[in-house]
């Protein structure tokens, strides 16, 4: 999502600076507070997202899941983690450039993104989006 707004507003290129590691980006993007690593606050397409990851590649560690009035950065708009409806995840199996190529495959239902200079992977319930390293991709 935040990608999403550097689009939009600056160009790629300076999303690429924009968060450099795991701890700024929880700063960053995390907003609002009361950030949880909790399955359970997730809405259930959510969960099934997850659970159809794990089921693929293995078990993840969770970064983050949902932040009660979490914003995105510089827009005042309301994060989908907001909602449960993201959950940021690191693949501990060193699988995840292939979780990445999967989800721009599989994953139909909402947001894939893969922040630069970060070993973890967004996903997201909603607007279809793939975005790798501040860079939208675009598929026929």
């Amino acid at each position: 999502m935040i990608t999403r707004l550097c689009l939009a507003l600056v160009g790629a290129f300076a999303c690429v600076f924009m968060v450099a590691t795991d701890a700024e980006a929880k700063i960053s993007y995390g907003g609002g507070g009361g950030a949880s690593s909790s399955r359970g606050c997730l809405t259930s397409s959510t969960r099934a997202l997850l659970n159809r990851i794990e089921a693929r590649f293995g078990a993840v560690q969770i970064v983050s899941t949902c932040r009660p009035g979490a914003r995105i950065r510089g827009t005042g708009k309301r994060s989908k983690h907001a909602s449960g409806q993201a959950v940021d995840f690191k693949v501990t199996n060193g699988r995840k450039g292939e979780v990445v190529r999967w989800l721009m495959a599989n994953h139909h239902a909402g947001g894939t993104m893969n922040y630069p200079f970060m070993n973890h992977i967004h996903v997201d319930i909603g607007y279809r989006f793939v975005s790798l390293a501040g860079r939208r991709v675009r598929r026929a």
